[in-house]
């Protein structure tokens, strides 16, 4: 039986942001800037608000700009295991609920937060201005993966489980190391941030659990987005990371290219998507922030253009 704990009896340090109160569950969020539409950040998995500076910074220049930890990541509480896009788009539908955040937003998401995104975009289309999805998870990728590649991607994710699953235990019963989670704990992000991230990580066993159910409920997180078929005329960006990081494997390169590939339909969604391809890896925000930054200004002064979108002092 997996134990879920409080974040505040874990060893994480001082959060970055505040803690909100969501029906009795601590979350974190970070707000930074002024200005409107806001723009709310909706990270990758195993994604936390750390990992957005200095982005958010530099996005924080133009606008009022709001990172935060989805349920079982740093700072914020754990919810339950049942970690589909649906519920987690619920979730910070009851965040923005807390907080009385009312006016329509600009909704950032990146990798895994792509269908978080979607999906609250379709069911809340009064409550979201602008979505731009950064090299965000296709919603059929695992399921092609898998039917095309049956004898090799099923037993990759699964192995991938098993580790993850090991690490999340060894996080319980408090005897994660740093040699066990190198891949995470690059020189970069090391040198980027320091100790604050590794308690993230070592000391915390709902984020690594979490990650653990996010990873099982994948297909079926992809056919909740496919579900929501259209997002109308609601203005749309799809960045797609064009650098090829699959090196010379062939399989790894058919992968990568699906990847890419599926993401393009992606713009058809919206009578207004369009598609913008950015020459980076998949942390496209990290490497190339200000490509980033200025999709997000585009869609601005394009929301700013239209009528009855956001509170008249906003459109001046």
């Amino acid at each position: 039986m997996v134990k879920l704990v409080p974040a505040a009896s874990l060893d994480l340090g001082e959060p970055l942001g505040e803690i909100v109160d969501v029906q009795g569950r601590d979350v974190h969020v970070l707000e930074m800037g002024a200005g409107s539409p806001t723009a709310w950040l909706e990270n990758g998995w195993l994604g936390t608000t750390l990992g957005w500076q200095p982005f958010q910074d530099m996005l924080a220049a133009h606008t009022r700009v709001c990172a935060y930890d989805r349920a079982g990541n740093a700072w914020s509480d754990p919810s339950d295991t049942h970690r589909t896009a649906q519920k987690e788009a619920d979730e910070f539908a009851a965040l923005l609920d807390a907080r009385g955040e009312d006016d329509p937003i600009i909704l950032l998401a990146w990798s895994g937060g792509g269908p978080v995104a979607q999906i609250f975009a379709a069911d809340h289309p009064e409550r979201v201005a602008g979505l731009i999805l950064m090299d965000a998870i296709p919603p059929g990728y695992d399921l092609w993966a898998t039917r095309a590649y049956p004898d090799r991607y099923p037993c990759e994710r699964q192995d991938k489980l098993e580790g993850i699953r090991c690490l999340a235990e060894r996080a319980s019963k408090g005897t994660l190391r740093e040699s066990d989670i190198v891949s995470w704990i690059t020189p970069e992000t090391a040198a980027r941030y320091g100790a604050r991230y590794k308690k993230l990580l070592l000391n915390n066993p709902n984020y690594w659990w979490t990650y653990y159910w996010q990873n099982q409920y994948i297909i079926a997180s992809g056919a909740q987005v496919q579900s929501k078929t259209s997002l109308g005329d609601l203005p749309l960006a799809v960045i797609v990371a064009t650098a090829d990081e699959s090196g010379d494997d062939e399989y790894q390169r058919s992968l990568a290219e699906m990847w890419r590939a599926m993401q393009y339909p992606q713009a058809r969604l919206s009578s207004r998507g369009r598609v913008v391809s950015v020459a980076a890896g998949h942390a496209v925000f990290r490497e190339q922030p200000q490509a980033v930054i200025d999709v997000v200004l585009d869609m601005i002064a394009e929301i700013r253009k239209a009528p009855n979108v956001l509170p008249s002092a906003a459109r001046r």
